[in-house]
């Protein structure tokens, strides 16, 4: 049999390896690295977009061949970065009939003539640009365009669309308006005004 020296030799080494093994996982637990974090921030605020359209005109009751009206319209940049401005327009004339009619008469007369102001350039895609395409003019903010158009004169040359009458003795003529005409007759001008944030590489 093994004798009670001998069980407590044996014990002793038992204790030793354990109490090395503890030692050895204490140590080991502190081996860990320092470390930090932070974080930054950074806000962007974009700019305000905002245009405002100004427009002076009042509308005729009894627009005569020879008279011109005057009609402002221009473009203010309300917002934070710069725009540019173009614009384009359609027109039509509408009889006392209803019916739509040419802009010009037999003559080849133009009823209505669009006066333009300077400032403002057509291009070949058909829209009047502020400034001109090539040098991509800005309205900086709190700025203004000069007006696109200044006024709008009836052709004083225009054809009248008459039915005559005469008398039953012949004394007397009356001239009637037929209503195909542009006596009693509607003239309907629409302006489009578009803008688009400048750049210096890029316009529509």
């Amino acid at each position: 049999m093994e004798s009670i020296q001998a069980r407590r030799r044996k014990n002793k080494k038992k204790i030793a390896v354990l109490s090395s093994i503890g030692v050895l996982t204490v140590i080991g637990s502190t081996l860990a690295y320092f470390t930090t974090s932070d974080e930054i921030i950074n806000n962007f605020k974009s700019g305000k977009y905002q245009t405002t359209i100004n427009e002076s005109f009042t509308s005729p009751e009894a627009w005569a061949p020879g008279d011109t009206i005057q009609k402002n319209v221009k473009v203010t940049n309300t917002g934070d970065v710069p725009i540019a401005v173009r614009a384009s327009y359609t027109e039509k004339w509408i009889d006392s009939n209803g019916n739509e009619m040419s802009l010009n008469d037999t003559n080849g007369n133009t009823a209505a003539i669009i006066n333009f102001n300077s400032g403002w350039v057509k291009d070949s895609d058909g829209y009047y640009y502020y400034g001109s395409k090539g040098n991509k003019t800005p309205v900086d903010p709190t700025k203004d365009t000069n007006s696109f158009i200044d006024s709008v004169t009836f052709n004083s040359n225009i054809n009248a669309s008459l039915s005559k009458t005469v008398s039953d003795d012949g004394k007397t003529i009356t001239y009637t308006s037929d209503g195909t005409g542009y006596d009693n007759a509607r003239y309907i001008l629409t302006v489009r005004i578009d803008t688009i944030q400048y750049s210096s590489s890029n316009i529509w």
